[in-house]
């Protein structure tokens, strides 16, 4: 591999983030993370993954409302590291848990077998399902429904109604425009040694934006080698949604929206919630 010239990269880097706009336009000037690509995948979980706490909360969730019934059949979104398969599979469901990373896949596949739990992993994308009237239950928890065009989500609420057994549910978390719209403007420098570009000294620069009318948001991270001076751009956009457009919403997808909470606690919405987790059903 060729010596970089350092004081040429760094002097690129700069000048990408000086030529950067300002306020950049959501799916236009910003796409999308590339989930696809190996390496990505790998860094990604390595150091965006939440908590075993995180888990334990949600589980309890699931176990609360009656969706971890020994035997029934669940279908696990935007899987990850399989954090939340092995879990449920632990407690006798039978799961399914899908991905876009091929580096999540292979990682949540070990993790299962050291587990010593049987999960059925599928590397896809949620936008094209192949199910159609399997599970009991599908759960979309801490994935990416915001993070595409709505269009995209409507397709994926579709595919989830097909995937759905009549009168089985769909539990999903969404973080709700109050969430974006506190971030709008915020930028953040820190010194790191490992995030989604690899382990390396670094300088990080996060910036946020969100848009009220649209309801729209961009993410925007430059990460600088210290060693080389090569600067690393990722961006992300996404979508935000009311409660009553996520009615709406499922409803058109065959889903009634059965219960709403402002946490994972199930404490109610309210107008300041910054995160909405749904219960919605299949309609008979």
């Amino acid at each position: 591999m060729p010596i970089p010239n350092v004081p040429t990269a760094f002097l690129r880097g700069m000048q990408t983030l000086a030529g950067r706009k300002a306020r950049p336009r959501p799916f236009v000037d910003v796409g999308s993370l590339p989930w696809h690509e190996p390496d990505f995948s790998r860094h990604f979980l390595r150091t965006a993954t939440r908590s075993s706490r995180h888990t334990q909360r949600e589980i309890a969730f699931l176990e609360r409302n009656g969706l971890l019934t020994p035997g029934h059949r669940i279908l696990d979104l935007a899987c990850g590291g399989g954090r939340h398969s092995i879990s449920m599979a632990k407690r006798g469901a039978v799961v399914t848990g899908i991905d876009l990373g091929p580096t999540a896949i292979d990682a949540a596949r070990r993790r299962a077998t050291r587990a010593r739990v049987h999960v059925e992993w599928l590397h896809g994308d949620l936008r094209h399902l192949p199910f159609e009237n399997v599970f009991h239950a599908v759960t979309f928890i801490f994935g990416c429904f915001t993070e595409m065009p709505r269009r995209d989500a409507e397709a994926v609420l579709k595919g989830i109604s097909r995937s759905l057994r009549p009168g089985g549910t769909l539990l999903l978390d969404v973080y709700a425009p109050a969430f974006f719209a506190d971030l709008d403007g915020m930028q953040e420098w820190w010194v790191g040694g490992d995030f989604i570009a690899g382990r390396f000294p670094q300088l990080v620069l996060s910036e946020y934006f969100y848009y009220t009318r649209t309801k729209t948001y961009a993410r925007r991270d430059f990460i600088c080698e210290a060693e080389t001076g090569v600067v690393h751009a990722f961006g992300l956009s996404g979508q935000a949604y009311s409660l009553a457009e996520l009615k709406h919403m499922l409803a058109a997808a065959g889903l009634s929206l059965s219960a709403a909470c402002g946490d994972w606690m199930g404490t109610p919405v309210r107008r300041d919630s910054r995160l909405f987790v749904l219960l919605a059903s299949k309609d008979s």
